[in-house]
């Protein structure tokens, strides 16, 4: 997760896994594809995201592992005005 709450669109998750070989990466945001890397970037508003990694095995086995977060991220301008609001 990056540093939040509050989060911002355009912050970004992480997915790891150590997993040998090298996995690969599958996300998808709201059931839309997203990133086929590590990270995914947020997106303004409440989203579902899903992480699945994968690792394919000499053998052409694979083993997958999926996390599925549900995070709210605002603009930065929303941000500024909450802060504000704040004081």
């Amino acid at each position: 997760m990056p540093d939040g709450p509050p989060y911002t669109a355009g912050d970004e998750l992480t997915c790891s896994s150590d997993g040998y070989p090298a996995p690969t990466y599958s996300w998808t945001v709201n059931g839309d594809p997203g990133s086929t890397t590590s990270m995914q970037a947020l997106q303004e508003g409440e989203r579902v995201y899903v992480c699945t990694a994968t690792v394919t095995f000499n053998n052409g086995q694979t083993c997958s592992i999926t996390e599925t977060l549900t995070v709210t991220s605002y603009s930065k301008y929303q941000i500024q005005y909450y802060a504000t609001q704040q004081y």
